[in-house]
């Protein structure tokens, strides 16, 4: 299965250096944020990345390479708000950084601001 992943460009460049992608974010919320398909993720880019100045990246993950665990929970907003597109669904939180070999694309992300 894929999980799919947004970050910009300069995080993304900076957080693979290791080998493993840790997005800035990991340190405060222990986890890296993702979802199951594009839609949500058009959703996502929109609600906290819509004043972005520089390129948004979509990372594809294969869920079946990641060496670390992945919990189904509901929404995390990276704010602390609830979340807009919370309906009951669940999203997948990977617990811990990301090893390249899972990366299956990157790719620049377009969607409708």
């Amino acid at each position: 299965m894929s999980l799919y992943h947004l970050a910009l460009q300069s995080e993304w460049n900076r957080g693979q250096r290791q080998g493993r992608y840790t997005p800035a974010r990991f340190a405060a919320d222990g986890f890296v944020h993702c979802c199951d398909d594009l839609e949500t993720a058009a959703a996502i880019a929109r609600a906290y990345f819509s004043t972005a100045t520089e390129p948004l990246l979509l990372i594809t993950l294969d869920e079946a390479a990641l060496d670390v665990e992945v919990r189904r929970e509901a929404p995390a907003p990276p704010d602390g708000q609830p979340h807009a597109h919370h309906d009951g669904r669940k999203f997948p939180h990977v617990y811990g950084s990301l090893p390249l070999r899972a990366v299956s694309s990157v790719e620049p992300f377009e969607w409708r601001r």
